[in-house]
């Protein structure tokens, strides 16, 4: 059994909401996260941020979570819609590494990419061999510091092999004009794995994922190209 969830004290409209989201999860039978987890394709992490009532959640995610409960996605939609416009901004969080140019190869929240980051286009990557899913690649973008770089987050299935056996995440970002890329490869960590960025030029841009469990290569992914 796991943990107990902790407490949460409705304060403002944003605990509100994500009291709400539990209610709902506990009216679907009390699935576990774990089960959430396997039904959305997202995180055990991503949807307990969810439900923590620190900020929204991203519509994808909230979506996938009430559809999961047997939810209204409408009224959800609507509701966040009202209020995402009505959230205050929130302090500049600085990242936890020195400052650095926005430059090939340079860490994203240190270059301060962390202010306009959006995804651009993403794509979910399955083993091999099953059908089964194992996470998404997603192509990041800041407008203001004209970069791109690769993320990849991990489903539930993935947290499941992680318990069990050596798993490795590789993200990769590569540019077309001159095949310049920027590789990272680490263990596993249940949350997001991403790479160093690139600059943009005129030319596309794709990223990619590779996961190998004990050392042997189990899936792989790519975006697509962006512009095409």
């Amino acid at each position: 059994m796991g943990r107990p969830e902790k407490i949460i004290t409705v304060t403002d409209e944003i605990t509100a909401f994500a009291a709400d989201l539990r209610r709902l999860r506990a009216s679907a039978g009390g699935l576990t996260y774990r089960q959430l987890a396997q039904r959305t394709h997202y995180s055990h992490t991503t949807l307990t941020d969810a439900t923590a009532g620190r900020q929204l959640p991203s519509l994808p995610v909230l979506l996938a979570f009430v559809e999961a409960c047997g939810g209204d996605c409408l009224a959800w939609q609507r509701r966040w819609e009202t209020l995402r416009g009505n959230e205050p901004a929130r302090p500049t969080v600085l990242p936890a590494w020195p400052e650095q140019p926005a430059a090939d190869g340079a860490e994203p929240e240190s270059a301060g990419c962390g202010v306009d980051a959006a995804t651009l286009t993403a794509r979910k990557v399955s083993q091999s061999d099953r059908q089964l899913l194992l996470g998404q690649i997603e192509l990041r973008h800041s407008p203001s510091r004209h970069a791109v770089w690769g993320r990849f987050e991990g489903y539930g299935t993935l947290e499941h092999l992680a318990r069990t056996q050596s798993v490795e995440i590789q993200v990769e970002i590569i540019r077309y004009s001159d095949a310049a890329r920027v590789t990272a490869r680490d263990p596993f960590c249940f949350d997001y794995h991403w790479c160093n960025m690139l600059i943009l030029d005129k030319s596309p841009v794709r990223a990619e994922a590779m996961i190998f469990v004990d050392d042997r290569l189990i899936g792989q992914g790519a975006t697509p190209a962006w512009p095409n």
